[in-house]
């Protein structure tokens, strides 16, 4: 598993990159949402939970919103890590997160959305205060992750991250910056 740094330089904010990838996820979260074809394909083959969920009809009004939504998210979320403030905008993904201290499974959306709740959702473990990786993100159209396959997806990535970061020794950002370092400078080439 692979990671990048969000903000070149600073520690707060982390992207798992795969290597079948040509960016990291979270860049390629922002790149689907707002890609017009990718959200006209997405939404009709989502369309019953789209009406029955948030009782959207038209397609063309759930791909404006997105592409709305996600801008003002991509906003909140690079803005956030010069500031103590990505607390505010991540909350622990269930009440089993709610209760632990270290690597807990977090959501991010834009809480304060007027329209109508964000279907948005970015994915990420939480090291230590204000200090995150993203594990990816999806458009969540029903009640739970368990409901459908590519939130359950989601949910695994999650999963297998947090796994991986505990099988090697991460419990707050000193340890992960270490993992980091020993990553990179493995990759790096000797001439």
């Amino acid at each position: 598993m692979k990671f990048v740094r969000v903000i070149p330089g600073y520690n707060h904010l982390w992207a798992v990159k795969s290597n079948d990838k040509e960016t990291d996820e979270l860049s390629l979260l922002f790149r689907q949402w707002s890609n017009f074809n990718y959200l006209l394909d997405f939404f009709f083959a989502n369309i019953d939970d789209l009406r029955s969920f948030f009782h959207i009809e038209k397609v063309s009004d759930a791909i404006k919103d997105t592409m709305d939504d996600a801008q003002e998210l991509e906003r909140l979320i690079l803005d956030f890590p010069y500031t103590e403030r990505l607390d505010g905008l991540f909350h622990p993904l269930s009440l089993s997160d709610n209760r632990m201290h270290e690597l807990t499974r977090e959501k991010a959306r834009n809480w304060d959305r007027k329209q109508h709740p964000s279907w948005l959702r970015i994915y990420a473990i939480r090291i230590e205060p204000n200090v995150y990786i993203v594990t990816g993100g999806t458009i969540k159209l029903t009640a739970t992750m368990q409901e459908r396959e590519h939130t359950l997806l989601e949910l695994e990535k999650l999963n297998v991250c947090r796994d991986y970061l505990k099988q090697n020794g991460v419990f707050d950002q000193d340890s992960f910056v270490d993992l980091y370092d020993s990553q990179t400078s493995k990759n790096k080439t000797v001439v």
